[in-house]
C-alpha cells in the first residue's frame, strides 16, 4: 500500500493530513483506522501509483497556483499598491484559498519559514511534466511555474519554503529588490 499525503509540516502535527493511497484495497481498510487517527481524509485511488500520481497533480496545481500568486504580489507592488490589501481583497473574493491567507503575510515580507521546500516543489513540477510529456498531455501553465522555481533554487532559495518562488520574481525587476 502507497499513502503519500497531501498537506506539509502543519497538518502533519495537526493531524490533519490527506492520505492518496493506491494498492491493496483490503491492505487499505486494515490500515484505515490509523490513517484516521492522522489525517482528515484518505482516497483509496486504485492500483499502486495512483496515490503519487494523484499528489503529483495536485502539487502542480499548487506550485502554478503560488508561482502565480507571487506574480501579482510583485505587479501589485510595480503599479504602487499596498500588498496588504492585495492579500484582503483576495482573502474576501472568490479567489481566496487557505494557501494565500497562510504563505502572504511572510511572501510580503520575503520571509519564508519551510513547511515544504522549494527544492521539493520543483521536482513535483518536473515529475508531473514528465508524466504530461509522456501522456502527450500539454502543460504549459506548470512548465512556465516550473522555471521560476529553478530560477529561485539557482538562487539559493531551494531550502526555504516554495513561497520563496517570489524571489525569482523580485530578482527580474530592473532594480532587483
Amino acid at each position: 500500500l502507497e499513502a503519500p499525503v497531501s498537506g506539509s509540516k502543519g497538518p502533519a502535527e495537526q493531524g490533519t493530513l490527506i492520505f492518496l493511497t493506491g494498492g491493496d484495497k483490503q491492505l487499505f481498510d486494515s490500515a484505515s483506522p490509523a490513517l484516521d487517527v492522522m489525517g482528515k481524509a484518505k482516497f483509496f485511488l486504485g492500483e499502486a501509483g495512483k496515490g503519487a500520481q494523484m499528489k503529483l497533480v495536485v502539487n502542480m496545481i499548487m506550485g502554478s497556483m503560488m508561482a502565480s500568486f507571487a506574480e501579482g504580489i510583485v505587479l501589485a507592488e510595480e503599479i504602487g499598491l499596498e500588498k496588504e490589501d492585495l492579500l484582503e481583497v483576495i482573502g474576501l473574493g472568490a479567489i481566496n484559498s487557505p494557501m494565500y491567507n497562510l504563505k502572504g503575510p511572510n511572501m510580503i515580507q520575503r520571509s519564508y519559514p519551510t513547511a515544504f521546500p522549494l527544492k521539493h516543489q520543483q521536482k513535483d513540477l518536473r515529475l508531473a511534466l514528465q508524466l504530461g510529456e509522456k501522456l502527450a498531455q500539454i502543460t504549459p501553465m506548470a512548465a512556465a511555474a516550473n522555471e521560476l522555481y529553478k530560477a529561485s533554487k539557482a538562487g539559493g532559495n531551494g531550502d526555504a519554503d516554495f513561497s520563496a518562488v517570489l524571489e525569482a520574481l523580485l530578482n527580474r525587476r530592473p532594480n532587483g529588490n
